[in-house]
């Protein structure tokens, strides 16, 4: 099992890196940090490179990234602007590579909710489109994958449950395009904790937080305890990350501490 923390919620998705923050996950014992790939694409050479530096000298890793594209990439509409999107990934793929990353996530409502009037059959041929086209080709490439996040209908229109997230890895029936289960996204959407088991082969990656994005570092609620009882009955031994809100330093480490205990007790 390898533990990581998503800075996103917990500082910024766009702006300067938050260095206190790689710290506390450094110093808490986290095997990684997930930065948002829309962040580390757009800082400077100097800054990106500033950023490969402090995690090397702080012997952390970055296996997984997640916030796969930024909302002005709109991935859905009728017609993809492939140099744009291009060009973005194959800067994105570049700065991955040298972070060691392995793991790409794909939620990123504000570039895949369907336009007005689009339906979901039309939204799973542009989602294959942009994998098929552009995704894929950098996956092999880059030894990459990535992993398709389903996004509770308060903020998606498309891809909202791990039954369609699903529907979208088995259209591309490509060993690099996987599953990833958001437990908060499940939470809202109510899904069982027998989802997990019915995709248990194609899950790549977890996200865990209560609602609202709430560190759990003290104890669980019932609904997320039983997703990850299920997930360590599975015997789930994958990448793992909070994805949540600003925490202390402690909270942070005490978060990793009940999370370790939970899942490999």
């Amino acid at each position: 099992m390898r533990y990581g923390f998503c800075t996103g919620f917990a500082a910024s998705m766009t702006g300067p890196i938050s260095y206190p923050l790689i710290d506390a996950v450094a110093a808490a014992g986290y095997d990684y940090v997930e930065f948002p790939l829309m962040q580390t694409a757009a800082l400077s050479d100097a800054a990106f490179d500033t950023l490969a530096a402090y995690l090397a000298d702080a012997k952390l890793a970055a296996d997984c990234t997640c916030n796969m594209f930024p909302a002005s990439l709109r991935i859905t509409e009728p017609k993809l602007d492939r140099q744009a999107v291009g060009s973005y990934l194959e800067l994105a793929f570049g700065r991955l590579a040298r972070l060691g990353t392995r793991t790409i996530v794909l939620g990123s409502t504000g570039a895949r909710n369907l336009p007005a009037g689009t339906d979901e059959a039309t939204g799973y041929e542009r989602m294959m489109r942009l994998l098929t086209e552009l995704v894929i080709p950098l996956l092999d490439a880059y030894d990459m994958t990535v992993a398709i996040e389903p996004i509770n209908g308060n903020d998606s229109n498309f891809i909202r449950t791990l039954p369609e997230g699903m529907a979208l890895v088995e259209r591309a029936a490509h060993p690099r395009v996987q599953l990833l289960a958001d437990l908060m996204h499940m939470l809202y959407e109510q899904e069982s904790p027998e989802a997990l088991a019915a995709y248990a082969a194609n899950l790549r990656h977890i996200h865990v937080s209560e609602r609202d994005r709430v560190l759990p570092f003290g104890g669980y609620s019932d609904e997320l305890a039983a997703l990850l009882e299920r997930l360590h009955a599975l015997g789930y031994d994958g990448t793992i990350s909070f994805e949540c809100g600003p925490s202390t330093a402690a909270e942070t480490a005490a978060a990793l501490r009940l999370l370790r205990r939970t899942m490999e007790e």
